[in-house]
Parts: structure tokens; sequence; C-alpha cells
């Protein structure tokens, strides 16, 4: 496809063939210092905003966007050095927002602020990193009261409900390791409690314990077959299987 042919495609036509053609293009760019160049560049650039507004999703990875801000860069095209930049840092901050959340879902809100922390520093306008960072800090911040309360309950009460709750409050202040026995204590007092075997179940996903987070997520699907934990661990543990090197 010709240059002048790029600048006339209709992005909507096809993701997949535009994506394609924007990419040929950009690995023809040299340097960014050529007319040539700057005139490619620029008309990249036009068609980027248009696959944003069409698809609304990063064109490609963050290293093709640091070579085309680099070229952008040496052209002194400021307005595409910026969107370049923009879009490595919500790639950037999609990845952190990620391993955020599933802290979240494992219910340590320590490590969850942390990175949904950072995601929302590189980019500001990310639709959830600032929401979900507020979230975890929210629990983390009432974590010491529910874990004290939990306490009493289990001096007054001593039932499941109070164990568990002990345990979640444990978990959130990312005492995962400590919290164990007291899930344990939650499940012996009442083995039916689908919300217990789940939420041990995430916290041995959190603790790196797949096998067993497996087993307390199967358990809990059996008794109770809608369990959003329970589903949502087990695809988890799907995809830490299918990529074994994923670090969070």
């Amino acid at each position: 496809m010709s240059l002048e042919e790029l600048k006339k495609l209709d992005v909507t036509l096809s993701m997949q063939g535009t994506t394609d053609a924007i990419l040929a293009e950009i690995g023809k760019v040299v340097d960014g210092k050529s007319a040539a160049d700057k005139e490619a560049l620029a008309i990249i650039y036009q068609k980027l905003i248009e696959v944003d507004e069409a698809f609304d999703r990063p064109l490609d990875s963050p290293e093709t966007f640091v070579r085309l801000r680099d070229a952008a860069i040496s052209a002194g095209n400021a307005d595409l050095e910026k969107y370049c930049q923009a879009q490595v840092n919500m790639i950037e901050a999609n990845d952190l927002h990620f391993k955020g959340y599933t802290w979240l879902y494992f219910g340590n809100c320590v490590k969850a602020t942390e990175y949904l922390g950072k995601a929302a520093e590189i980019a500001p306008d990310h639709p959830l990193a600032q929401l979900d960072h507020d979230k975890a800090k929210k629990r983390l911040d009432k974590a010491m009261d529910e874990l004290a309360k939990a306490e009493n309950l289990i001096d007054k009460k001593g039932n499941a409900d109070a164990w568990l709750k002990k345990a979640n409050a444990l978990v959130t202040m990312g005492k995962t390791e400590e919290a164990l026995p007291a899930f344990d204590k939650a499940i012996s007092l009442d083995p039916e409690n689908d919300g217990a075997l789940a939420k041990k179940g995430a916290a041995l996903q959190g603790l790196g314990k797949h096998s067993e987070a497996v087993k307390m997520f199967q358990a809990a699907l059996e008794i109770k077959p809608t369990s959003q934990i329970g589903k949502k661990g087990m695809n988890l543990s799907e995809f830490f299987a299918d990529n074994p090197d994923f670090k969070l």
C-alpha cells in the first residue's frame, strides 16, 4: 500500500488490515529527519487517531510506539511525540492495573494499592486505575477496625462468620500466611461455607499456591455454581497455567 492509499484508507473497514498498513508504513520510516519521513509520520499520526476513534484500543506494542516517538522527536512532530508517549504510558498502566486488580481480587490491598497507585500516576486518564486504587485504599484503611471487630465476634460467638471476617481483614493487610489458619477455622465450623472456601482459594493464589487454590475453588463451585470468586479464580488459574513466566 502506498502512502497516498494509506492516507485515504477507511480504517473502519478492517482493524487488522489498517493495523498492518500502519505498521508497514512505520517500518519504512528511517529516522524522521527527511521530508519523506516527516510526511509519512504526519499521515501515520492521522491514521492512529482514526484507529483510536474507531476501535478504542492501542494499536500495537510499546516498542512500536517508542520507535515512532523517537522518529517524531527527530521530525519535530510534537503532537505525534506526545501521542506516542501517552500510548506507551497507557500500555504500561494497563499492565500495572491488571496486576493491581488481581491483587485486589486476592484480597491483598497492600499490593493492590501499590500497583494501582503506580498505574494512576503513570496514566492519570486511565479509566479505572484511580477508581480501583481508591477502593483498595478504603478497604486497607478499614482493615484494622475490621480485624478488631472480628476478634470481638470470635470472643463472643466464635462462629464461622467471625473467623472469616478475621481472615479477610488479615489478607487485606497483606498478612495472608497469618490468615490461613483463620480460614481453616471458618471452614471447619461451616464446611458448606462457599465464601470461606473461595476466599481461601483466592488467598492461596496470592501466595502462588495454585494447585491448592484450585481445590478450594472447585469445592466452592460444587456448593455454589454461581460463585463469582470461584469462577474468577478458576479463570485466573488457567491464565497462570498458560503464562508460567508471568510475574505479579
